[in-house]
Parts: C-alpha cells; structure tokens; sequence
C-alpha cells in the first residue's frame, strides 16, 4: 500500500493515476474538507492531523511501504515526520511561480515582522490562519486585514483579529475580483506565500501589476527531500519499482 500525503489538488491528479494504474493507496488529509478531494476514487482517505507517535500505527495497520508526499510547500512538519519513518520517500512539489516586480520575495515570517515591511501600511494578509498570532504585537502599528476561511473564524479572533478586519472567503478565482477588495479597502501591501500557481500567486502579482500595490511573497522553507519531483510520471514510477521491484516495466 502507498502512503499519499495530499490536501492539495495536485494529490488527487496523483491518486487519479494511481488508481489508473492499480496501484493501491491511503491519502491522509487534516480536515474533512480536504477529503472531499478525493470523492469518486477508490482509495481509502484519513482525515485527521498525524505526528510522530500515530504514525506507526497508521503503518502497520495499512501495511505502507512507501511514501509519497504531495502536501502543501508549507506543510513542512508532515514532511519532515514521514521522512523520518526510514520509508521509501518521494516529494512531489509543485513547480514555483516567478515572480516580477512588484512583486518582492521574503526569505521567511521573521524577516517580515519588521519595521520596515509593515509599519504605518494598510496591508492585507493571505497566509493562513497558523501565522496570524504572529501578527499581533502589530496591531496597533499599522491597519491589519487578515483573509481566511469561514471555519477558521474563531482562531481568528483568538488572535486579536476585529471581526471588521476579517475577510471570511476563499481566495478569487480571477485578477478583478482582487483588485475590487484591494481598492475597496484601500490595501497598499499584500501579503502571501510562494505557493505556486494552485495558491494563487500568478492572480495576485496580476492584481498588484495593475494597482501598483508592493506584494510581499514568503519564500518557502527549504527541506532536504531524499527524492524529489513535479513529474506526475515519476511518481508512477516510483511506486512501481518501490511496491513492485519483482515485474519487469517496459516505459
């Protein structure tokens, strides 16, 4: 049995081919929402949030023997835990975007959290509900709006987020409807990861083109992978010659 690592759209194209090529897997999600991925395929889905003392059980019960991992770039910790498990490993990430001016990459959140980079701005922030805790000491030092999904509200208000400073949405979908919430709230930075095209970066450098708005992007974190691909067919051919070294496979 494969182990897929997914919650991104990028691992249900994964399990799509596997499934075509009968090549029995598990996908672990955090969320039930992320499971919805995955309706229609025959795989067997968990949702539920791992770490290190779960997952001995979550192999032994499914008989895994190799991993792969197409979690989100930022998802750092399930990655590092699966690496650590001693299985079979391939990353499958996805392809970053380039960026271009206005556009201006930030080596991390720490690098951010300084003066220079928020202070005195009206700055909108797309990075999740983790971070946004991070944000507090800086309330009262420039005008904070924080986008996030509808089930994250409360841990939005645990961070001292007002209700008014909270956009409850998933991102849009094309370059105008940013640029409408941007110029309605009067944003002249935006802040958001290097998560490549499924993230919506190349709809946000468009929308910070067109207003001239400085758009801060955090450089993902760099984790050395054993493996690493954003081939779909070299994850095919991983779990081939991983789960099943004895046949003979004419590519």
């Amino acid at each position: 049995m494969l182990w897929l690592i997914g919650g991104t759209s990028e691992s249900r194209t994964i399990a799509q081919r596997l499934t075509q090529q009968q090549i029995p897997w598990l996908v672990t999600v955090v969320s039930s929402t992320a499971a919805r991925l995955y309706v229609g395929l025959p795989g067997q889905v968990q949702a539920g949030a791992l770490d290190v003392a779960s997952m001995p059980a979550l192999i032994q019960q499914h008989g895994i023997r190799a991993i792969v991992d197409a979690s989100h770039p930022f998802a750092t910790d399930i990655s590092k835990q699966a690496m650590a498990t001693g299985l079979p490993y391939l990353r499958f990430e996805r392809q970053s975007y380039p960026l271009a001016p206005p556009a201006e990459s930030v080596p991390d959140l720490d690098t951010l959290l300084q003066p220079h980079y928020l202070d005195n701005r009206r700055v909108l922030l797309t990075l999740g509900i983790k971070s946004l805790h991070r944000f507090q000491p800086w309330q009262q030092r420039a005008h904070l709006w924080a986008r996030i999904l509808p089930t994250a509200w409360e841990q939005a208000i645990q961070a001292r987020f007002a209700p008014d400073r909270l956009i409850c949405d998933r991102a849009p979908t094309h370059a105008l409807a940013e640029q409408t919430l941007w110029q309605h709230l009067g944003i002249d930075t935006v802040v958001t990861k290097a998560s490549g095209g499924p993230g919506g970066v190349p709809i946000k450098l468009t929308a910070a083109k067109a207003l001239g708005i400085r758009l801060l992007v955090i450089a993902r974190p760099k984790l050395a992978y054993p493996q690493q691909t954003h081939e779909l067919a070299d994850v095919v051919t991983f779990c081939r010659h991983t789960l099943y070294p004895e046949r003979k496979y004419f590519e």
